[in-house]
């Protein structure tokens, strides 16, 4: 198990790629630093998707975003 950032998103099939349905991701623990002054920034990024044949991998995409 990987505890540190990466630069791949992994994802897996869709159970149901004929529904019409939406996705929706909450990471509220995003940070970062300001390229200005320095100082951190806190942001909650929020996602939604309407999946095809894929679906993201939710503890990936936290990886590839920290």
């Amino acid at each position: 198990m990987s505890t540190s950032p990466t630069t791949a998103i992994e994802t897996f099939a869709n159970p149901s790629p004929r529904g019409d349905y939406t996705i929706r991701m909450t990471m509220p623990e995003f940070t970062c630093l300001c390229p200005k002054t320095g100082q951190p920034d806190f942001a909650t990024l929020k996602l939604e998707y309407v999946p095809e044949q894929l679906c993201i991998e939710l503890k990936s995409l936290k990886l590839y975003i920290w």
